[in-house]
Protein backbone atom coordinates (compact mmCIF):
# COMPACT_ATOMS: atom_id res chain seq x y z
CA UNK A 1 0.00 0.00 0.00
CA UNK A 2 2.63 2.31 1.46
CA UNK A 3 4.61 1.09 -2.08
CA UNK A 4 1.83 1.62 -4.41
CA UNK A 5 1.37 5.11 -2.72
CA UNK A 6 5.47 6.49 -3.00
CA UNK A 7 4.98 5.40 -6.86
CA UNK A 8 2.39 7.07 -7.65
CA UNK A 9 3.81 10.49 -5.52
CA UNK A 10 7.32 9.75 -7.97
CA UNK A 11 4.60 9.58 -11.45
CA UNK A 12 3.33 12.67 -10.07
CA UNK A 13 6.89 14.57 -9.51
CA UNK A 14 7.87 13.62 -12.86
CA UNK A 15 5.32 14.71 -14.82
CA UNK A 16 5.95 17.94 -13.15
CA UNK A 17 9.25 18.10 -13.86
CA UNK A 18 8.46 17.11 -17.45
CA UNK A 19 5.59 20.02 -17.35
CA UNK A 20 8.49 22.16 -15.77
CA UNK A 21 10.81 21.48 -18.45
CA UNK A 22 8.30 21.82 -21.23
CA UNK A 23 7.63 25.53 -20.30
CA UNK A 24 11.22 26.15 -19.65
CA UNK A 25 12.18 25.33 -23.33
CA UNK A 26 9.02 27.64 -24.64
CA UNK A 27 10.67 30.74 -22.66
CA UNK A 28 13.59 30.33 -23.74
CA UNK A 29 12.55 30.13 -27.49
CA UNK A 30 10.04 33.57 -27.02
CA UNK A 31 13.55 34.80 -25.26
CA UNK A 32 15.32 34.02 -28.51
CA UNK A 33 12.81 35.45 -31.11
CA UNK A 34 12.78 38.75 -28.43
CA UNK A 35 16.24 39.23 -29.20
CA UNK A 36 16.38 38.27 -32.51
CA UNK A 37 13.75 41.01 -33.26
CA UNK A 38 15.82 43.57 -31.11
CA UNK A 39 18.82 43.06 -33.26
CA UNK A 40 17.35 43.65 -36.26
CA UNK A 41 15.48 46.56 -35.32
CA UNK A 42 19.11 47.66 -33.99
CA UNK A 43 20.65 47.00 -37.50
CA UNK A 44 17.41 49.04 -39.12
CA UNK A 45 18.15 52.27 -37.11
CA UNK A 46 21.78 52.01 -37.48
CA UNK A 47 21.31 51.08 -41.24
CA UNK A 48 19.18 54.86 -40.98
CA UNK A 49 21.34 56.35 -39.17
CA UNK A 50 23.93 55.71 -41.47
CA UNK A 51 22.12 56.76 -44.41
CA UNK A 52 21.05 60.01 -42.98
CA UNK A 53 24.98 60.79 -42.17
CA UNK A 54 25.47 59.78 -45.54
CA UNK A 55 22.91 62.16 -46.96
CA UNK A 56 24.30 64.73 -44.69
CA UNK A 57 27.84 64.77 -45.86
CA UNK A 58 26.39 65.04 -49.75
CA UNK A 59 24.72 67.84 -48.99
CA UNK A 60 27.12 69.61 -46.90
CA UNK A 61 29.64 69.05 -49.74
CA UNK A 62 27.17 70.01 -52.31
CA UNK A 63 26.84 73.43 -50.93
CA UNK A 64 30.64 73.98 -50.09
CA UNK A 65 30.72 73.64 -54.14
CA UNK A 66 27.98 76.01 -54.56
CA UNK A 67 29.83 78.75 -52.13
CA UNK A 68 32.73 78.02 -53.95
CA UNK A 69 31.13 78.75 -57.38
CA UNK A 70 29.62 81.40 -55.89
CA UNK A 71 32.32 83.22 -54.74
CA UNK A 72 34.39 86.13 -57.26
CA UNK A 73 37.28 87.42 -57.46
CA UNK A 74 37.58 90.11 -54.83
CA UNK A 75 39.19 92.59 -57.04
CA UNK A 76 36.26 92.66 -59.09
CA UNK A 77 33.25 94.42 -57.79
CA UNK A 78 30.29 93.47 -58.36
CA UNK A 79 27.34 95.41 -58.20
CA UNK A 80 24.27 93.51 -58.90
CA UNK A 81 22.07 96.50 -57.92
CA UNK A 82 22.78 98.55 -60.83
CA UNK A 83 23.45 101.91 -58.53
CA UNK A 84 26.13 103.48 -59.69
CA UNK A 85 29.93 103.24 -58.43
CA UNK A 86 31.30 101.49 -55.44
CA UNK A 87 30.18 103.57 -52.48
CA UNK A 88 34.26 103.25 -51.47
CA UNK A 89 35.03 105.55 -53.82
CA UNK A 90 36.68 103.00 -55.57
CA UNK A 91 37.20 101.98 -59.10
CA UNK A 92 35.04 99.66 -61.00
CA UNK A 93 36.50 96.92 -62.99
CA UNK A 94 35.13 95.27 -65.37
CA UNK A 95 35.39 91.46 -65.53
CA UNK A 96 37.83 89.62 -67.99
CA UNK A 97 36.38 87.74 -70.77
CA UNK A 98 38.25 84.48 -68.91
CA UNK A 99 35.90 85.17 -65.91
CA UNK A 100 32.66 85.80 -67.41
CA UNK A 101 33.07 83.20 -70.39
CA UNK A 102 29.19 81.41 -70.00
CA UNK A 103 28.85 78.11 -70.62
CA UNK A 104 26.37 76.47 -73.72
CA UNK A 105 23.25 77.12 -72.59
CA UNK A 106 20.72 74.21 -72.18
CA UNK A 107 17.76 73.67 -74.55
CA UNK A 108 15.16 76.49 -74.31
CA UNK A 109 11.65 75.07 -73.25
CA UNK A 110 8.50 76.76 -73.29
CA UNK A 111 8.03 77.89 -70.03
CA UNK A 112 11.58 78.85 -69.04
CA UNK A 113 14.95 79.52 -69.89
CA UNK A 114 16.97 77.85 -67.52
CA UNK A 115 20.70 78.58 -67.63
CA UNK A 116 23.60 76.60 -66.31
CA UNK A 117 25.15 78.44 -62.57
CA UNK A 118 28.13 79.96 -64.49
CA UNK A 119 25.89 81.03 -67.13
CA UNK A 120 24.39 83.11 -64.32
CA UNK A 121 27.12 84.09 -62.27
CA UNK A 122 28.56 85.65 -65.54
CA UNK A 123 25.70 88.13 -64.94
CA UNK A 124 26.56 89.13 -61.44
CA UNK A 125 30.14 89.47 -61.79
CA UNK A 126 29.97 91.57 -64.99
CA UNK A 127 29.42 95.43 -63.85
CA UNK A 128 27.84 97.87 -65.81
CA UNK A 129 25.58 96.25 -68.26
CA UNK A 130 22.25 95.48 -66.95
CA UNK A 131 20.11 94.14 -69.76
CA UNK A 132 16.60 96.00 -69.67
CA UNK A 133 14.04 94.16 -71.57
CA UNK A 134 11.13 95.87 -72.85
CA UNK A 135 8.26 93.67 -73.31
CA UNK A 136 5.77 95.00 -75.15
CA UNK A 137 2.05 93.57 -76.12
CA UNK A 138 2.98 91.75 -79.08
CA UNK A 139 4.65 88.66 -77.61
CA UNK A 140 3.53 85.49 -78.30
CA UNK A 141 2.69 86.23 -81.88
CA UNK A 142 0.14 83.79 -83.61
CA UNK A 143 2.00 81.80 -85.44
CA UNK A 144 2.69 77.80 -86.26
CA UNK A 145 6.09 78.61 -85.02
CA UNK A 146 6.70 80.12 -81.07
CA UNK A 147 8.47 83.65 -81.54
CA UNK A 148 10.33 84.83 -78.84
CA UNK A 149 7.57 85.44 -76.06
CA UNK A 150 7.68 86.20 -72.68
CA UNK A 151 7.85 81.79 -71.96
CA UNK A 152 11.16 82.89 -72.76
CA UNK A 153 12.01 85.64 -70.82
CA UNK A 154 15.37 85.43 -69.79
CA UNK A 155 15.12 86.83 -66.30
CA UNK A 156 18.13 85.17 -64.58
CA UNK A 157 20.20 87.88 -66.80
CA UNK A 158 18.29 90.89 -65.68
CA UNK A 159 17.98 93.62 -62.98
CA UNK A 160 15.11 95.48 -65.09
CA UNK A 161 12.30 94.41 -67.14
CA UNK A 162 9.70 96.59 -68.28
CA UNK A 163 6.48 95.05 -69.33
CA UNK A 164 4.11 97.50 -71.50
CA UNK A 165 1.45 98.32 -71.22
CA UNK A 166 -1.49 99.75 -69.18
CA UNK A 167 -3.35 102.71 -69.66
CA UNK A 168 -4.43 105.40 -67.80
CA UNK A 169 -8.01 106.25 -67.74
CA UNK A 170 -9.74 109.52 -66.90
CA UNK A 171 -10.60 108.30 -63.17
CA UNK A 172 -6.65 108.12 -63.13
CA UNK A 173 -7.00 104.37 -62.72
CA UNK A 174 -4.30 102.27 -64.64
CA UNK A 175 -6.30 99.62 -66.97
CA UNK A 176 -5.10 97.03 -69.39
CA UNK A 177 -4.67 97.73 -72.83
CA UNK A 178 -6.28 94.83 -75.09
CA UNK A 179 -3.37 92.97 -76.79
CA UNK A 180 -3.42 90.97 -79.92
CA UNK A 181 -1.44 88.29 -78.36
CA UNK A 182 -1.51 84.99 -77.19
CA UNK A 183 -1.14 85.86 -72.79
CA UNK A 184 -3.54 87.55 -71.28
CA UNK A 185 -2.35 90.75 -69.44
CA UNK A 186 -3.34 89.82 -66.06
CA UNK A 187 -1.70 86.62 -67.13
CA UNK A 188 1.82 88.43 -68.24
CA UNK A 189 2.03 90.94 -65.32
CA UNK A 190 1.96 88.34 -62.67
CA UNK A 191 4.51 86.21 -64.70
CA UNK A 192 6.52 88.95 -65.02
CA UNK A 193 6.61 89.45 -61.39
CA UNK A 194 6.79 85.95 -60.41
CA UNK A 195 10.18 85.68 -61.95
CA UNK A 196 11.23 87.62 -58.57
CA UNK A 197 11.31 84.87 -56.89
CA UNK A 198 14.25 82.93 -58.22
CA UNK A 199 15.98 86.41 -59.12
CA UNK A 200 16.25 88.97 -55.95
CA UNK A 201 18.24 91.69 -57.93
CA UNK A 202 15.25 91.94 -60.67
CA UNK A 203 13.20 95.15 -60.43
CA UNK A 204 10.02 95.19 -62.81
CA UNK A 205 7.91 98.41 -64.18
CA UNK A 206 4.97 98.77 -65.87
CA UNK A 207 4.59 101.09 -68.35
CA UNK A 208 1.66 103.27 -68.53
CA UNK A 209 0.51 104.83 -71.96
CA UNK A 210 -2.44 107.16 -72.09
CA UNK A 211 -4.50 109.69 -74.24
CA UNK A 212 -3.15 113.45 -74.46
CA UNK A 213 -5.73 114.57 -72.81
CA UNK A 214 -5.69 112.76 -69.57
CA UNK A 215 -2.27 113.38 -69.54
CA UNK A 216 -3.02 116.95 -69.61
CA UNK A 217 -5.65 116.58 -67.11
CA UNK A 218 -3.04 114.88 -64.59
CA UNK A 219 -0.56 117.66 -64.71
CA UNK A 220 -3.25 120.16 -64.09
CA UNK A 221 -4.65 118.48 -60.87
CA UNK A 222 -7.52 120.57 -60.98
CA UNK A 223 -9.35 118.10 -59.13
CA UNK A 224 -6.67 116.68 -56.80
CA UNK A 225 -5.98 114.06 -59.91
CA UNK A 226 -2.28 113.82 -59.08
CA UNK A 227 -2.47 112.65 -55.28
CA UNK A 228 -5.32 109.99 -57.11
CA UNK A 229 -2.78 108.49 -59.79
CA UNK A 230 -0.11 108.22 -57.02
CA UNK A 231 -2.18 106.19 -54.61
CA UNK A 232 -4.47 104.06 -57.48
CA UNK A 233 -0.33 103.13 -58.89
CA UNK A 234 0.55 102.24 -55.37
CA UNK A 235 -1.85 100.02 -54.79
CA UNK A 236 -1.83 98.30 -58.39
CA UNK A 237 2.09 98.25 -57.74
CA UNK A 238 1.52 96.38 -54.15
CA UNK A 239 -1.29 94.15 -55.31
CA UNK A 240 0.94 93.01 -58.43
CA UNK A 241 4.66 93.20 -56.65
CA UNK A 242 5.66 95.49 -59.46
CA UNK A 243 8.08 98.10 -58.49
CA UNK A 244 7.96 101.11 -60.57
CA UNK A 245 5.73 102.99 -63.35
CA UNK A 246 6.58 104.24 -66.36
CA UNK A 247 4.67 107.12 -67.85
CA UNK A 248 5.06 106.79 -71.79
CA UNK A 249 4.19 109.96 -73.44
CA UNK A 250 4.71 110.09 -76.98
CA UNK A 251 3.48 113.38 -77.64
CA UNK A 252 4.50 115.56 -74.65
CA UNK A 253 4.36 119.43 -75.39
CA UNK A 254 7.96 121.20 -74.67
CA UNK A 255 6.15 123.43 -72.88
CA UNK A 256 4.82 121.35 -70.25
CA UNK A 257 8.35 120.64 -68.95
CA UNK A 258 8.25 122.41 -65.50
CA UNK A 259 4.70 120.91 -65.43
CA UNK A 260 6.41 117.29 -65.55
CA UNK A 261 9.31 117.93 -63.51
CA UNK A 262 7.04 118.70 -60.61
CA UNK A 263 4.97 115.48 -61.28
CA UNK A 264 8.27 113.24 -61.62
CA UNK A 265 9.53 114.92 -58.28
CA UNK A 266 6.23 114.86 -55.88
CA UNK A 267 5.08 111.62 -57.37
CA UNK A 268 8.83 109.89 -56.26
CA UNK A 269 7.97 112.22 -52.45
CA UNK A 270 5.41 109.66 -52.34
CA UNK A 271 6.95 106.51 -53.98
CA UNK A 272 10.18 106.62 -52.96
CA UNK A 273 9.56 105.86 -49.28
CA UNK A 274 7.70 102.74 -50.30
CA UNK A 275 11.16 101.60 -52.57
CA UNK A 276 8.74 102.77 -55.38
CA UNK A 277 9.89 105.09 -58.40
CA UNK A 278 8.45 106.80 -60.82
CA UNK A 279 9.99 108.01 -64.32
CA UNK A 280 9.17 108.80 -67.70
CA UNK A 281 9.50 107.16 -71.11
CA UNK A 282 9.71 109.40 -74.23
CA UNK A 283 11.03 109.16 -77.39
CA UNK A 284 14.57 110.70 -77.81
CA UNK A 285 13.59 113.81 -79.99
CA UNK A 286 11.57 115.68 -77.36
CA UNK A 287 14.96 115.38 -74.92
CA UNK A 288 16.71 116.85 -78.41
CA UNK A 289 14.33 119.74 -78.14
CA UNK A 290 14.01 119.81 -74.55
CA UNK A 291 17.03 119.77 -73.12
CA UNK A 292 15.78 121.39 -69.30
CA UNK A 293 14.57 118.27 -67.85
CA UNK A 294 17.84 116.43 -68.40
CA UNK A 295 18.66 118.04 -64.79
CA UNK A 296 15.78 118.33 -63.23
CA UNK A 297 14.18 114.72 -63.99
CA UNK A 298 18.04 112.51 -63.58
CA UNK A 299 18.98 113.75 -60.25
CA UNK A 300 16.74 111.40 -58.54
CA UNK A 301 18.31 108.46 -60.50
CA UNK A 302 15.07 106.95 -61.05
CA UNK A 303 15.77 105.55 -64.18
CA UNK A 304 14.14 107.96 -67.01
CA UNK A 305 13.96 106.10 -70.27
CA UNK A 306 14.65 107.61 -73.87
CA UNK A 307 12.97 105.19 -76.55
CA UNK A 308 16.12 104.99 -79.13
CA UNK A 309 14.80 103.80 -82.63
CA UNK A 310 17.82 102.88 -85.61
CA UNK A 311 18.65 104.72 -88.45
CA UNK A 312 17.10 103.23 -90.93
CA UNK A 313 14.46 105.40 -93.57
CA UNK A 314 14.11 108.73 -92.67
CA UNK A 315 11.12 110.29 -90.86
CA UNK A 316 7.42 108.95 -92.54
CA UNK A 317 4.97 111.60 -91.60
CA UNK A 318 4.99 111.49 -87.84
CA UNK A 319 5.38 108.28 -86.84
CA UNK A 320 8.43 108.02 -84.34
CA UNK A 321 9.26 104.23 -85.09
CA UNK A 322 10.57 105.67 -88.62
CA UNK A 323 12.34 108.86 -86.98
CA UNK A 324 16.21 108.62 -87.71
CA UNK A 325 17.78 108.48 -84.40
CA UNK A 326 21.32 107.76 -85.03
CA UNK A 327 24.55 106.98 -82.88
CA UNK A 328 25.71 110.64 -84.04
CA UNK A 329 22.72 112.31 -82.20
CA UNK A 330 23.29 109.86 -79.30
CA UNK A 331 26.96 111.58 -78.83
CA UNK A 332 24.91 114.90 -79.04
CA UNK A 333 22.61 114.30 -76.61
CA UNK A 334 25.28 112.33 -74.20
CA UNK A 335 27.27 116.17 -74.09
CA UNK A 336 23.57 117.69 -72.59
CA UNK A 337 24.43 115.47 -69.79
CA UNK A 338 26.22 116.22 -66.76
CA UNK A 339 28.05 112.82 -64.61
CA UNK A 340 25.79 112.97 -62.21
CA UNK A 341 22.82 113.00 -64.81
CA UNK A 342 24.44 110.38 -66.83
CA UNK A 343 23.68 106.90 -65.34
CA UNK A 344 20.42 107.71 -65.07
CA UNK A 345 19.40 107.26 -68.39
CA UNK A 346 18.34 103.48 -69.99
CA UNK A 347 18.88 103.09 -73.90
CA UNK A 348 16.54 100.55 -74.81
CA UNK A 349 17.75 98.74 -78.46
CA UNK A 350 14.89 97.95 -80.80
CA UNK A 351 14.87 94.29 -82.61
CA UNK A 352 12.19 95.12 -85.76
CA UNK A 353 12.59 94.80 -89.17
CA UNK A 354 11.41 98.40 -91.05
CA UNK A 355 9.56 98.22 -94.22
CA UNK A 356 8.62 101.08 -96.08
CA UNK A 357 7.98 102.00 -99.73
CA UNK A 358 10.81 104.01 -102.27
CA UNK A 359 11.23 104.64 -105.59
CA UNK A 360 11.83 101.69 -107.35
CA UNK A 361 14.90 103.14 -109.15
CA UNK A 362 16.48 103.84 -105.77
CA UNK A 363 16.65 99.98 -105.26
CA UNK A 364 18.18 99.48 -109.16
CA UNK A 365 21.07 102.20 -108.44
CA UNK A 366 21.88 100.85 -104.97
CA UNK A 367 23.20 97.63 -106.83
CA UNK A 368 25.71 99.32 -108.78
CA UNK A 369 26.39 102.58 -106.78
CA UNK A 370 29.06 101.82 -104.22
CA UNK A 371 28.13 105.09 -102.40
CA UNK A 372 24.76 104.06 -102.57
CA UNK A 373 23.46 105.19 -98.77
CA UNK A 374 19.89 103.69 -98.09
CA UNK A 375 19.36 106.19 -95.35
CA UNK A 376 19.22 108.93 -97.57
CA UNK A 377 16.04 108.50 -99.36
CA UNK A 378 13.07 109.49 -98.45
CA UNK A 379 10.42 106.75 -98.27
CA UNK A 380 7.17 107.22 -99.94
CA UNK A 381 5.14 105.01 -97.10
CA UNK A 382 4.84 102.20 -95.11
CA UNK A 383 5.46 98.64 -96.51
CA UNK A 384 2.51 95.67 -95.79
CA UNK A 385 1.62 93.94 -92.36
CA UNK A 386 3.02 91.07 -92.05
CA UNK A 387 1.60 87.76 -91.57
CA UNK A 388 2.58 87.56 -87.81
CA UNK A 389 2.68 91.78 -86.27
CA UNK A 390 0.06 92.75 -88.67
CA UNK A 391 1.48 96.03 -88.10
CA UNK A 392 2.25 98.41 -91.35
CA UNK A 393 5.76 99.33 -91.85
CA UNK A 394 7.24 96.70 -89.28
CA UNK A 395 8.44 92.55 -89.33
CA UNK A 396 9.60 90.65 -87.21
CA UNK A 397 12.48 89.21 -87.24
CA UNK A 398 10.66 85.68 -88.10
CA UNK A 399 8.59 87.61 -90.87
CA UNK A 400 11.74 88.76 -92.33
CA UNK A 401 13.60 85.40 -92.14
CA UNK A 402 10.82 84.17 -94.14
CA UNK A 403 10.71 86.93 -96.71
CA UNK A 404 14.60 87.77 -97.56
CA UNK A 405 15.90 85.83 -100.12
CA UNK A 406 18.44 86.05 -103.06
CA UNK A 407 15.62 88.37 -105.59
CA UNK A 408 16.15 90.83 -102.87
CA UNK A 409 18.97 93.32 -103.52
CA UNK A 410 20.81 93.63 -100.23
CA UNK A 411 22.91 95.94 -98.78
CA UNK A 412 24.83 95.86 -95.83
CA UNK A 413 25.60 99.44 -94.32
CA UNK A 414 28.77 99.68 -92.25
CA UNK A 415 29.50 102.23 -89.48
CA UNK A 416 32.30 104.18 -90.16
CA UNK A 417 35.12 105.39 -87.74
CA UNK A 418 33.37 108.28 -86.21
CA UNK A 419 30.32 105.84 -85.79
CA UNK A 420 28.31 108.64 -87.62
CA UNK A 421 25.65 105.33 -88.46
CA UNK A 422 24.99 102.15 -87.05
CA UNK A 423 25.70 99.13 -88.85
CA UNK A 424 22.29 97.63 -90.02
CA UNK A 425 21.23 96.10 -93.74
CA UNK A 426 19.24 96.94 -96.19
CA UNK A 427 17.13 94.96 -98.64
CA UNK A 428 14.95 96.39 -101.81
CA UNK A 429 13.27 94.76 -104.52
CA UNK A 430 11.11 97.16 -106.75
CA UNK A 431 9.16 99.76 -104.31
CA UNK A 432 9.80 97.38 -101.39
CA UNK A 433 12.32 97.73 -98.61
CA UNK A 434 13.06 96.17 -95.48
CA UNK A 435 15.78 97.44 -93.28
CA UNK A 436 16.93 95.46 -90.58
CA UNK A 437 19.85 94.13 -88.50
CA UNK A 438 21.69 90.69 -87.76
CA UNK A 439 23.49 89.01 -84.88
CA UNK A 440 26.64 90.76 -86.05
CA UNK A 441 25.09 94.39 -86.45
CA UNK A 442 23.59 94.20 -83.15
CA UNK A 443 27.29 93.29 -81.03
CA UNK A 444 28.79 96.17 -83.15
CA UNK A 445 26.58 98.84 -82.62
CA UNK A 446 25.92 97.94 -78.61
CA UNK A 447 29.89 98.09 -78.80
CA UNK A 448 29.78 101.33 -80.36
CA UNK A 449 27.41 102.81 -77.79
CA UNK A 450 29.39 101.83 -75.08
CA UNK A 451 32.64 103.18 -75.79
CA UNK A 452 30.64 106.48 -76.02
CA UNK A 453 27.94 105.80 -72.70
CA UNK A 454 30.83 104.11 -70.39
CA UNK A 455 27.97 104.43 -67.12
CA UNK A 456 24.69 103.87 -68.97
CA UNK A 457 22.56 101.29 -68.54
CA UNK A 458 21.09 99.72 -71.93
CA UNK A 459 18.07 97.77 -72.49
CA UNK A 460 16.22 95.78 -75.04
CA UNK A 461 13.54 96.43 -76.94
CA UNK A 462 11.06 93.94 -78.00
CA UNK A 463 12.61 90.92 -77.73
CA UNK A 464 10.15 88.84 -78.93
CA UNK A 465 10.42 90.55 -81.88
CA UNK A 466 13.75 88.53 -82.49
CA UNK A 467 14.22 84.95 -83.94
CA UNK A 468 12.10 82.33 -83.17
CA UNK A 469 13.23 79.24 -81.32
CA UNK A 470 14.64 77.56 -84.61
CA UNK A 471 17.16 78.11 -87.06
CA UNK A 472 16.95 81.41 -88.87
CA UNK A 473 19.42 81.21 -91.91
CA UNK A 474 20.89 84.27 -93.92
CA UNK A 475 20.88 86.78 -94.69
CA UNK A 476 18.75 87.68 -91.26
CA UNK A 477 20.40 84.92 -88.57
CA UNK A 478 23.32 82.76 -88.90
CA UNK A 479 22.39 79.38 -88.82
CA UNK A 480 20.92 79.54 -85.30
CA UNK A 481 18.75 80.32 -82.62
CA UNK A 482 18.28 83.76 -81.34
CA UNK A 483 20.85 85.67 -83.38
CA UNK A 484 20.22 89.06 -82.10
CA UNK A 485 19.28 88.65 -78.79
CA UNK A 486 22.61 86.17 -77.97
CA UNK A 487 25.20 88.75 -79.32
CA UNK A 488 23.54 91.41 -77.04
CA UNK A 489 24.26 88.66 -74.22
CA UNK A 490 27.50 88.58 -75.50
CA UNK A 491 27.92 92.13 -74.65
CA UNK A 492 27.83 91.53 -71.10
CA UNK A 493 29.89 88.56 -71.29
CA UNK A 494 33.17 90.18 -72.65
CA UNK A 495 32.46 93.89 -72.31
Amino acid sequence: MAESHMSEVSSAVESGVGHAGGAGSANEEDADRRRTFIAICCLLILLILLLLLLSGFVFSSGSEEDDGAGKTDPAVYVNPGGNGPPSSGGSTTKATSAQTSPATPPTTTEDSWSYSQDYTQAIWTYLHYYLCPFWADKQGFRSHRRTYGIAFFPYMFCHYAMYCCYSLDDNMQLQPELPHVDLPPRDAVRRMANFKAENPYLKVWLVVRGDDSVFMKLLANANNEMATFQNNAIAWMKSNNYDAIRMWWLNAPDALNRSMALLYNETNDVFMPLNYTFGFLFPYDYYERAPYNTSKLAHRHAYHTIVMYHDYPRKITNRTKATTYAIRELKVYSQKLNETDRPTFCHLYPFAALTYKIDPAKCENSSVNSRFKPYTIHPLGYGPPGPLTKTAGMLSLPEACDMLDSTWNQTSIQADQANIYPNYHFACKGEDVIAFTDGDDVYYNLVALDQEYEEEVFGVMNPEYDDFPGVCTPPVGDNDSFPTVRNAFQIMYHG
